[in-house]
């Protein structure tokens, strides 16, 4: 499980880095993005643009920049079954920038085989995702009531997300539907889930 203080760190550019950001490597160096080690200090976040799998599977994603870019994973998986949606945000960890030879041809980042896993989806789009990093950051969800805003008394950690907070029955109703909770939960859950 993360605490809220990690889930604030997205405007850092050296954990979550944008697309020119990443390291890179070369296409036909002699190392590949199979053999870097992981190391886990850097997770790239983008926005799934399109689908384009033909046969390998294949996204057009957006970083936070605004800059478009295929994913390519040398995994053969079915990313629609997996919940790989356009809309949804994607966690590549360790991800590298792939710099391809050839006129015309574009940077990629791919995704070695067997670490197609470790890329997870947040069912939300990248702007919401910054978004509710620098909310919790700001505000300190859980801190105090996510509906009136009071700091007094006891509160109830909303049980999908374990971040919002309500003070009774009626903030959590109010927070649920007039604050827009519930689509905000699915987005905060994933984060918490998947420990970005």
């Amino acid at each position: 499980m993360i605490e809220s203080q990690s889930l604030s760190k997205f405007a850092n550019a050296v954990q979550y880095p944008s697309f020119y950001e990443l390291p890179a490597i070369h296409e036909n160096s002699a190392h590949s993005a199979d053999d870097l080690q992981s190391s886990g200090s850097w997770c790239l976040l983008a926005q799934i643009k399109e689908n384009m799998t033909l046969t390998k599977p294949t996204l057009i994603v957006t970083d936070r920049t605004g800059m478009d870019f295929a994913l390519l994973f040398e995994d053969m998986m079915n990313l629609k079954a997996l919940g790989f949606k356009k809309g949804h945000t994607v966690a590549i960890p360790d991800a590298r920038r792939t710099e391809r030879e050839g006129e015309g041809k574009k940077a990629v980042v791919r995704v070695p085989v067997g670490r197609g896993v470790d890329v997870k989806v947040i069912p939300g789009n990248l702007a919401r995702v910054l978004e509710l990093g620098l909310l919790l950051e700001v505000e300190g969800l859980g801190q105090k009531c996510a509906a009136c805003g009071t700091t007094e008394g006891s509160f109830q950690k909303c049980t999908g997300c374990g971040f919002a907070a309500y003070c009774g029955k009626d903030c959590q109703v109010k927070g649920w539907g007039e604050m827009d909770h519930k689509s905000n939960c699915k987005v905060l859950k994933a984060l918490r889930d998947y420990a970005i």
